[in-house]
């Protein structure tokens, strides 16, 4: 059996906000599991603004747990794969890991965050593992 990981990194900038947001990311698949990770910073006068985190899936079932720096702060399910990480980001460095298994493996899940003009999207599928992370700087 084949195993495979495919990741997309994608990000809208405002012109006329002033503020330079970026992403980085990139993907390793070792065999049966796919790790993933991406990197944005954010200006502090947003963090009053809404960071909507998703996990967008079709067709999948899915259970699994979102931790920041460490701390588990959302049960994944089928029924709750959308929430506002706003409330949980400090200034500096913050950790965000999204840990869960989906089914059938062939399945694509999509990692979406939404905030101000920010947008990262990151995809993966053959493994029935997710293991991605996201590291907010906020400045």
């Amino acid at each position: 059996m084949r195993n495979f990981s495919r990741s997309t990194s994608r990000q809208r900038n405002s012109s006329h906000s002033g503020t330079r947001h970026y992403a980085r990311s990139s993907s390793t698949s070792v065999a049966n599991s796919s790790y993933q990770q991406a990197a944005i910073n954010i200006d502090s006068q947003n963090l009053s603004l809404p960071y909507l985190l998703r996990v967008n899936l079709e067709g999948t079932q899915l259970t699994g747990h979102v931790k920041v720096d460490g701390k588990v702060i959302k049960q994944l399910n089928l029924n709750n794969h959308q929430f506002n990480i706003s409330p949980y980001l400090s200034s500096d460095k913050n950790t965000i890991e999204i840990l869960a298994e989906y089914d059938p493996p062939s399945s694509v899940v999509e990692i979406e965050l939404l905030g101000c003009d920010t947008r990262v999207v990151q995809q993966t599928s053959g493994s029935g593992v997710l293991n991605y992370t996201l590291i907010v700087t906020v400045t």
